[in-house]
């Protein structure tokens, strides 16, 4: 049963196990859960769990190659959607708006149009499994990250028209293990991209020359970062359980910063294992972290004290501060956008399909936004548009009577005034 509040900001989170529910709704200000997203006990893979716009929530099956849909304010999935994926989901992420889903199988990228399902981009760069999928505000760039250590940055309007040829934006080659997270920060375009490894790096590269900013280097191995609104503070997780806080307002001299693990007053401790997810409230008073010790913590910044902590049955795959979007409390979803199955191949009956413009708008048919006679032709009856044609031809008559009034005042004028004034002077 939803008890959706007017919370300004919810925790989205999901765990492995899938037991009760795929993914869940919690009041960060209590740690009550608030409502649930359940699908036949299906868990969803590591860090997939997404919001489609302000619509839908979006995971990608653990075991199948599947991706569930629940609209924001029913448990139930989406019906009649089936979003089948060409083999088995491992990163995952879509634009902010929800008009494309991008999805990443073993080394392949695939990118969906989410209105008519259709695949827009089949792209192929890394050579070992993709891990961590990321992407702009503005949804202009969008990054890639692998076990094989290497960062791809690609431009999505590129990846949609260059289909034959499309290499990536930037590629970063600095770190040599696997990499576990990564996030873009603001700005869009010209953001920077923070990066989590376990090789204990975190690195920092600016998008608009591509230069590897700073590399900070950590006692541990790192399997989660963000960074919060004003990029000023740092946050990664380690597999130990530690959350290293870094302050970015005092950068190295150098390129490479080392951090000891002894340094007490800039670490988060409570965790038993692994770090598996971080989000910071849009306030950035309070850091959310969960972990495959089933835990999912609140914490206060300042005070580097834990809140509250919300328990799970398994290891925690997702865990973020979300938007309180209306539709979480709605009794009827109005969606931004329309969903429809995805293809698994871009070919449809062994050929290329056309292209295809759809337009979807809320509220209305669709078709009579590029119907030009519904906004003129019949917009009123014969009567009504008898009596304005009447009045047009009144006010040209007018139009044309003052005309001429305007005529003749200016020829007296020219005639009988003007020379007057001259004599005058």
């Amino acid at each position: 049963m939803s008890r959706i509040t007017d919370a300004k900001e919810m925790i989205l989170t999901s765990e492995i196990s899938g037991e009760s529910w795929s993914a869940a709704v919690w009041d960060p200000r209590n740690g009550s859960m608030l409502s649930t997203y359940k699908n036949a006990n299906a868990a969803l893979v590591h860090r997939t769990l997404q919001l489609l716009s302000d619509s839908y929530v979006l995971g990608a099956n653990a075991t199948k190659p599947r991706l569930h849909i629940w609209p924001l304010n029913s448990p139930s999935p989406l019906p009649n959607v089936h979003l089948n994926t060409p083999g088995k989901v491992n990163a995952l992420t879509c634009t902010s708006n929800g008009s494309y889903i991008i999805a990443a199988v073993d080394e392949q990228l695939f990118i969906w149009q989410t209105c008519n399902g259709r695949i827009l981009a089949n792209l192929a760069r890394h050579y070992q499994t993709v891990s961590c999928l990321a992407i702009t505000k503005d949804g202009s760039l969008f990054a890639s990250a692998g076990e094989d250590g290497l960062v791809f940055v690609w431009s999505l309007y590129r990846a949609l028209n260059d289909k034959q040829d499309c290499p990536p934006v930037h590629a970063f080659s600095n770190h040599n293990m696997p990499i576990r997270d990564m996030l873009f920060g603001f700005g869009d375009a010209r953001a920077r991209l923070y990066t989590a490894s376990l090789d204990r790096r975190a690195n920092i590269y600016e998008l608009g020359s591509g230069a590897l900013l700073v590399s900070i280097i950590f006692d541990a191995p790192l399997t989660a970062i963000i960074v919060d609104s004003r990029e000023s503070q740092l946050f990664v997780g380690c597999t130990t359980g530690d959350i290293f806080q870094s302050n970015l307002h005092e950068p190295p001299r150098g390129l490479e910063q080392h951090v000891e693990k002894d340094e007490k007053d800039a670490v988060f401790r409570a965790h038993k294992s692994q770090v598996t997810a971080l989000s910071v409230s849009v306030d950035c008073s309070t850091l959310l972290s969960g972990s495959t010790d089933g835990a999912v913590h609140i914490w206060d910044i300042v005070s580097r004290q834990v809140l509250r902590t919300i328990e799970h049955k398994g290891p925690v795959t997702a865990a973020f501060f979300a938007k309180g979007f209306d539709n979480f409390r709605a009794s009827t979803l109005e969606p931004r956008l329309e969903v429809r199955n995805l293809q698994r191949t871009s070919e449809v009956d062994g050929r290329e399909s056309n292209d295809v413009i759809e337009v979807i708008s809320r509220g209305r048919n669709p078709a009579e936004i590029l119907d030009f006679k519904s906004y003129v032709g019949n917009s009123v009856d014969s009567s009504e548009r008898e009596k304005l044609l009447k009045q047009i031809a009144n006010l040209k008559e007018e139009n044309r009577k003052l005309s001429k009034i305007n005529a003749n005042l200016f020829k007296y004028s020219v005639k009988h005034i003007l020379p007057k004034t001259i004599d005058d002077e």
